[in-house]
């Protein structure tokens, strides 16, 4: 993941009545590769990733299985204050060598997601054999991570509709089977390559009977979230320090809805504005907007309606962009994001 959130944030004061405090969240993390310094926006430091994990259970972290968090999601039950959910993706080596044998000291679920075409394959990855020795700790659980790994949500230019959801459905085909040849069960989760994902892509993985499918949008989980949208921070390069780690643990989800444009292929370039509605908006201040492409934009808020927009009348040149709305919580002090992306056709 590419862009970074600015340390100074142009933002609106926004007073209105407060409300009480969000209930609890879920604090999903996302990693790749351990202890490979030759890949540094993708790997992390064994030492970095232990002593994150020992800092979740020095300070009591509720370290649940992404199964565990989808259910309370889907049951719309309440999520316990300081839930984490370890996720990795990509099903390299160094999965099984350095990460698995840590998290299971620490006794701590863990879903890998394996990019199909890789395994057996290329000597940086896991066998089978490693897959099914993993499968044995019963804290584990795995998912797909497409077949080829490719930008699949990037609608190729000149690809007709037909043409490009069965390029989709081919993917998904080929890595489901493989998936299943290797694993013996059926893949219930999917994590989207390079976290890019759009509505065809989505409405793909419900048709498949996929229980969730999870991003890489750096923002916390709470019970509105879309269970087919969960977003991830992507434990990786500066953002795996502990200071980003502590951050990120202590960013509460925003609640937002009725959001232009929609999440996916971008419809209309200018835009001709970005906003949302925030729900519950007496219990938040300094409220803002962000896209990558254009950084921190002043926002306009009805104050009544919760209604947070920007005019953004220059054409996005970027083929993916991520949007943004930020908070601080009156309340707890806390920052509060919602983050999704839009991409160019």
């Amino acid at each position: 993941m590419r862009f970074t959130i600015p340390v100074v944030l142009i933002l609106l004061l926004f007073i209105s009545p407060g409300y009480a405090a969000e209930t609890g969240y879920a604090t999903v993390f996302v990693y790749h590769k351990f202890d490979e310094p030759e890949s540094p926006s993708t790997s992390i430091a064994t030492e970095e990733f232990q002593a994150q994990l020992r800092y979740l259970k020095n300070n009591q972290y509720n370290v649940v299985s992404l199964p565990e968090l989808v259910a309370l999601i889907r049951d719309k039950a309440d999520i316990p204050p300081k839930t984490v959910v370890i996720t990795i993706d990509d099903g390299y080596k160094s999965v099984y060598t350095h990460a698995f044998p840590l998290l299971k000291k620490y006794g701590f679920p863990f879903t890998v997601f394996l990019y199909m075409e890789a395994l057996d394959r290329y000597p940086d990855f896991m066998t089978s054999g490693d897959i099914l020795d993993i499968m044995k700790y019963k804290k584990a659980t795995f998912g797909n991570h497409s077949y080829s790994h490719q930008r699949l949500a990037r609608w190729p230019e000149g690809m007709s509709r037909k043409e490009y959801l069965q390029l989709l459905e081919d993917d998904l085909t080929r890595s489901q089977e493989r998936f299943k040849k290797i694993l013996g069960i059926r893949p219930e989760f999917y994590a989207f390559p390079y976290g890019e994902y759009n509505q065809e892509f989505v409405s793909l993985l419900k048709k498949h009977g996929y229980t969730a499918s999870l991003t890489q949008d750096p923002a916390s989980t709470g019970v509105p979230t879309d269970i087919y949208l969960l977003p991830r921070y992507a434990s990786v390069g500066s953002w795996a320090k502990m200071d980003k780690f502590k951050e990120f643990l202590l960013t509460e989800p925003l609640n937002v809805d009725n959001v232009y444009p929609p999440y996916g292929i971008l419809e209309k370039n200018p835009p001709g504005r970005i906003e949302g509605r925030i729900i519950n908006p007496g219990n938040y201040k300094n409220l803002g907007i962000y896209v990558s492409e254009l950084g921190w934009i002043r926002p306009e808020v009805d104050k009544e309606s919760g209604m947070v927009t920007a005019k953004i009348t220059e054409k996005l040149n970027r083929k993916v962009n991520r949007i943004g709305f930020t908070a601080i919580n009156r309340e707890t002090g806390r920052e509060s994001t919602y983050f999704y992306m839009i991409i160019l056709k």
